[in-house]
């Protein structure tokens, strides 16, 4: 008889550490309107928590950069929410709609032809930025490119390191059930670590 193995696989998320982050970032040129465009898309994932198919579908007034805000309609699990942009990402968003081509669709980042931009070129981009750095992932051995969700999990962990409560990351990152996001609290345990590095040696001080 055979015996069914009914524990599930248990990952962690794979994230990046904010310098490593700000140098993928910063190696698109802002001052070049495909790099700000590049920029303005992977900002989204590493500091509004957006999945890359979600930047893709914005739409113009979905950007609501007067109240400071981009409304994601019909994520995953067809589920719509409001995810409120800090300065630095509204102001990247303002620099690309000034420049975004006239008689573009209806889509937020579009090529400079006006057309919409697929989650599969900006993940090719994010591919590029990775092998250019020299930043990586290791998963279980094996080194791997940064892909666009890996900043979308570095948003999660960072938000919780900066005070965020679980509820409130919860539903920036449009998660259904809070058990989904609470894996962020193991991903880098800072407090756990402070309270270790803090114990006394082997044999007293």
């Amino acid at each position: 008889m055979k015996i069914q193995n009914d524990q599930k696989k248990h990952t962690l998320p794979k994230i990046l550490s904010r310098e490593a982050a700000f140098r993928i970032l910063s190696r698109l040129k802002t001052d070049d309107p495909i790099g700000l465009r590049n920029r303005v898309a992977l900002q989204l994932c590493y500091r509004a928590g957006l999945r890359i198919s979600e930047v893709c579908n914005l739409s113009l007034a979905d950007v609501d950069l007067r109240e400071g805000y981009a409304y994601v309609q019909q994520g995953k699990g067809k589920k719509d929410r409001v995810v409120p942009l800090d300065k630095e990402t509204a102001e990247l968003c303002q620099r690309w709609l000034a420049i975004r081509p006239e008689g573009s669709t209806d889509y937020f980042i579009t090529t400079l032809a006006g057309g919409k931009v697929s989650d599969r070129y900006l993940r090719e981009v994010c591919y590029r930025l990775s092998r250019i750095t020299g930043i990586y992932i290791t998963d279980n051995h094996r080194k791997k490119p940064v892909h666009p969700h890996i900043l979308r999990h570095s948003f999660a962990t960072e938000r919780l390191e900066d005070g965020f409560t679980l509820p409130e990351v919860q539903a920036l990152l449009g998660h259904s059930d809070i058990s989904t996001t609470s894996v962020y609290l193991h991903v880098r345990p800072t407090v756990l670590r402070e309270k270790m590095q803090s114990l006394v040696p082997v044999g007293g001080a």
